[in-house]
């Protein structure tokens, strides 16, 4: 009896031990490979050179491109809009006016040409904020005009530490997660 119990905790040890070491190997590879997994660079190639052109930081190009779509060129948002970088009709026809280039609201869930409006709308928020990311990401969501009500009010300072005074949920939610991705790309990448 002794013997058939010792042959059992053997028998056991042995088909333990490789599924044991495999469930190890398996949880460290996810690891390492989970993080990229969460946060991909798909349209990374159009995305790098409409920042470069725009003259921003890609990985706050892509940040936004994550959250707002996941990287869905097609998506078309309750509010309308559309695309990878989820542009309204109406600031894609003032770029495109702006920079003096053609423009129809079907071109926006063309990636390249989304991006490099999503890029350039970027580009004038942060120029408009003077550089500061926070001002310009939560314009990105609520528009301009509002973050500067919430500014001159005093409803917010618009700094990240203060987020929560934002009186949007959707925009105080939005600048979080849009830092937050932002992070975790420089992190990553």
């Amino acid at each position: 009896m002794t013997n058939k119990k010792t042959r059992r905790r053997r028998l056991n040890l042995r088909t333990l031990l490789p599924v044991a070491l495999l469930i190890i190997l398996l949880v460290l590879l996810w690891q390492r490979w989970l993080p990229y997994w969460l946060y991909p660079t798909e349209y990374f190639d159009e995305i790098e050179i409409a920042a470069a052109d725009a003259g921003i930081d890609p990985y706050l190009a892509l940040s936004v491109a994550k959250v707002e779509s996941n990287f869905q060129p097609e998506v078309v948002s309750p509010a309308g809009a559309v695309g990878i970088m989820q542009l309204m009709p109406e600031t894609g026809a003032w770029l495109a006016e702006k920079g003096g280039y053609e423009f129809a609201e079907d071109m926006l869930t063309e990636p390249e040409y989304n991006v490099r409006q999503g890029c350039e709308y970027l580009r004038y928020l942060l120029e408009y904020w003077d550089w500061d990311v926070c001002l310009a990401v939560a314009s990105y969501n609520a528009g301009q005009t509002k973050v500067a009500a919430w500014l001159a009010d005093g409803v917010w300072d618009g700094t990240l530490e203060n987020v929560k005074q934002i009186p949007f949920d959707e925009t105080r939610d939005y600048v979080r997660r849009v830092l937050a991705v932002y992070n975790e790309y420089h992190k990553l990448y």
